[in-house]
């Protein structure tokens, strides 16, 4: 079968969107806790941020991959449309994070993204992927299925596509490998900073800086429940006061903290604690057993908020009849205990 530079480029760029469409949905299926999360972190319309969303979206991501490998004609061409209007939003919310400038984990193949900060690079691989998207739309609608054109296919063409795959596949690993040993050197290259950049040393940090202030209200942010329930901060006490501990996962000081949060909750009854964090459920269950069944994630908003600049820290928030933020931060176990001891003090 005589085939053209077209065919060439329909057939390679069916492979390689399939290819990351398989990827992130196959990473966020059973995994609708973490996905909620990084939706808030992204900014998300409320009103979208529901379970059964979070749980339909790597299965959605997976029909559109099967689409692209499977059908043909038509069909194809549509699936193809789809991808590109799902990319191009996944696109905008990326966009939005780098004009606000935030720091946000994109969480776009699930656990292989955790630590993937949302840059400029994210655009542009949403950017090629869509375009690549936009070349199967366009001129798929003449064509057979993916398979069904390499089999027929001479062995030239099938090598040539294969390396296209293997070419981009190389081309992503050595930037994972270069971008891992960067953020090795940022961590160990930044000042104040003691184990993992989400960790801050105690006494390194005075004040809060550029979030709310003791007597304001509660920052209207939300956080995400292990069940993938949106929270926000204002409701989070149950009308009740309650006391935010920040933990990271990364953080090493913050396990010795984390196991205190049982007595603590116990002293400041009926105050509540709640951890707030950006690591993962499974994560924070494994590193702060202790803690996790106060846990609530996707922290970033409450912390930009907040004016929090790492962890272990801690603030207290009034309850129903003052919904204010009540204390300054506290960061370290030392300052986070007197937190404490202040809070029960205020009780008496």
């Amino acid at each position: 079968m005589s085939t053209s530079p077209v065919d060439f480029a329909i057939a390679s760029s069916t492979g390689l969107v399939a290819f990351a469409l398989v990827l992130s949905g196959a990473m966020k299926l059973g995994r609708s806790a973490s996905t909620l999360a990084a939706m808030a972190a992204l900014r998300v319309p409320a009103v979208l941020r529901r379970r059964p969303l979070a749980a339909a979206l790597p299965v959605w991501e997976l029909l559109l991959a099967a689409g692209f490998l499977f059908a043909s004609g038509v069909v194809r061409a549509v699936t193809a449309w789809l991808a590109v209007g799902t990319l191009f939003v996944f696109t905008l919310f990326l966009a939005g994070v780098l004009s606000r400038h935030e720091e946000v984990d994109c969480g776009c193949f699930g656990p292989l993204s955790a630590s993937d900060r949302v840059t400029g690079w994210s655009i542009l691989r949403n950017s090629i992927l869509t375009a690549l998207a936009l070349t199967v739309a366009v001129g798929a609608a003449g064509h057979g299925s993916l398979f069904s054109t390499l089999a027929v296919a001479d062995l030239a063409f099938v090598l040539g596509v294969a390396l296209s795959w293997a070419a981009v596949a190389i081309l992503l690993l050595l930037l994972a490998l270069w971008k891992a040993r960067g953020g090795q050197r940022s961590r160990h290259q930044k000042p104040g900073i003691g184990g993992s950049e989400n960790e801050v040393v105690p006494g390194s940090i005075d004040m809060m800086t550029g979030g709310a202030s003791i007597g304001d209200p509660i920052p209207d942010v939300e956080v995400v429940s292990d069940t993938g329930i949106p929270v926000g901060l204002r409701r989070l006490g149950r009308g009740a006061p309650v006391l935010l501990l920040f933990l990271s996962a990364e953080c090493s000081s913050c396990v010795k903290t984390a196991a205190r949060v049982p007595q603590w909750q116990e002293q400041l009854a009926p105050a509540r604690i709640r951890v707030l964090t950006s690591s993962r459920p499974d994560v924070v269950r494994h590193r702060f057993p202790d803690a996790a069944p106060y846990a609530r994630y996707a922290s970033k908003a409450a912390m930009r908020a907040l004016g929090v600049q790492g962890g272990p820290a801690a603030v207290v928030l009034g309850g129903l009849q003052q919904p204010v933020v009540a204390s300054p931060v506290a960061y370290g176990l030392e300052e986070i205990e007197a937190l404490v001891r202040g809070v029960l003090e205020a009780g008496k």
